[in-house]
């Protein structure tokens, strides 16, 4: 009999344990339910206030951006306008670096010529004090349109695909000039292409 009153015991206990959690499931269920109605009725004023601030947020970024795009557009013409001065800066540097380049060219090849022409003057008075005494030559000055028009000469007839011996033989001057206003004119178009 011992074991009945312990197992009746244990299901009275049990029982008790059961009525007593049914109990708190529905304390539970009816809180549960109270704080749902509740967040629904904070849930829709929250929501009218986040319409609400959204509507000012809004109303706010169209006032700013009435007020930016006039500062829009004048930066966009003043982005323009130096993008336009930019492009003439470059035309008006590349313009002067091609002159400069003729001038370089026209110099050098005016330098190989005064050398040339002053050893020619100095063989002649060698062989003239060996012979004769010295006496005055007057030479006529280059011009420089003239060494100009030669220059591009030499480089039309060179890109013609004519050879230094015959362009020297055609313009009458010497290949070392030649050589060197077609070296020079290389130089300068490679640096060009360099940029």
């Amino acid at each position: 009999m011992t074991q009945l009153v312990s197992l009746e015991f244990l299901i009275a206990v049990l029982f008790i344990i059961d009525v007593f959690l049914v109990i708190l499931l529905m304390l539970f269920v009816k809180r549960v339910g109270h704080l749902k109605a509740n967040s629904t009725v904070d849930g829709q004023i929250q929501a009218r206030q986040n319409i609400r601030e959204g509507q000012a947020v809004s109303e706010s970024a169209r006032e700013i951006m009435d007020m930016l795009e006039p500062l829009v557009m004048e930066s966009r013409k003043a982005a323009l306008s130096f993008d336009e001065q930019i492009r003439e800066k470059r035309k008006l540097s590349k313009d002067l670096n091609d002159a400069l380049d003729t001038r370089i060219i026209s110099i050098n090849l005016l330098l190989s010529r005064a050398k040339a022409l002053q050893k020619k003057m100095e063989d002649r008075q060698q062989t003239i004090q060996q012979t004769v005494p010295v006496f005055k030559t007057v030479h006529a000055p280059f011009r420089e349109s003239n060494v100009v028009d030669q220059q591009n000469q030499i480089i039309d007839l060179y890109y013609q695909n004519t050879d230094i011996d015959t362009i020297a033989e055609k313009l009458s001057i010497p290949k070392g000039e030649v050589q060197l206003v077609i070296d020079l004119k290389e130089k300068f178009v490679a640096m060009e292409q360099g940029r």
